[in-house]
């Protein structure tokens, strides 16, 4: 029963983890959307959501079925009850994804600010990492690094504040680009939202290794 337990568990980390790198692949799609304008690359982040919703499906009746049938406790409850939280925040990264994927579907005939786009794209990124690193620190049980997400979430807040006052200012003074000004400040908050959720995974590291619920989103400015 053992084995039975531990190879159930293996295959439900499995897939929490290709749910993230999947989650992880689409924002790189919808990035590469903005920054070439390239639409194919945002459709196929959109179309790769389905996948994701199964994904999720899975992994939560995966687990209720484990729960059912080895009746868990300690650690392996603990990692099994993570596995939940972590799946539910991965399904709303790859949401915040094809949201900031349809914004470059919408805006791809509308006149662009360079050098805001490239900023969107490095906060973009930088978000990215933040849910990679996240993901790791869960499905290495490493809480050391999970400590460390906030620190780069961090650096995501800070993009999305100055990218949203000078989003202000361009829709204050060029109407003709107004439309795009505003699409994107919902395209930087799709952002925050994705690394936010990162910070989230990494919680979820601690708790299944100490079993303290700690809110690591208080080390964030808001």
């Amino acid at each position: 029963m053992r084995d039975d337990l531990d190879l159930q568990i293996d295959q439900l980390r499995t897939s929490v983890v290709a749910m993230g790198e999947r989650a992880d692949g689409m924002l790189g799609h919808a990035l590469r959307a903005f920054s070439d304008r390239d639409l194919a690359a945002a459709e196929a982040a959109i179309d790769a959501d389905e996948q994701v919703d199964r994904a999720y499906e899975q992994v939560q009746h995966g687990v209720l079925a484990v729960v059912a049938l080895h009746g868990p406790v300690g650690h392996d409850l603990r990692l099994l009850t993570g596995m939940v939280h972590v799946s539910l925040h991965l399904e709303r990264m790859a949401d915040y994804a094809v949201n900031t994927a349809r914004a470059a579907v919408a805006v791809a005939e509308i006149p662009a600010d360079v050098d805001l786009t490239e900023q969107l794209v490095e906060m973009g990124t930088l978000a990215r990492e933040v849910g990679r690193s996240a993901l790791r620190s869960f499905a290495q049980e490493d809480v050391e690094l999970a400590h460390r997400i906030p620190d780069l979430d961090d650096g995501v807040d800070r993009y999305d504040r100055g990218i949203f006052q000078r989003l202000v200012r361009l829709a204050g003074q060029d109407d003709a680009r107004l439309e795009w000004a505003t699409r994107m400040i919902r395209v930087a908050r799709h952002l925050e939202r994705y690394a936010d959720h990162g910070v989230d995974v990494a919680e979820q590291t601690v708790f299944v290794v100490t079993g303290e619920a700690i809110d690591l989103g208080t080390r964030r400015p808001d």
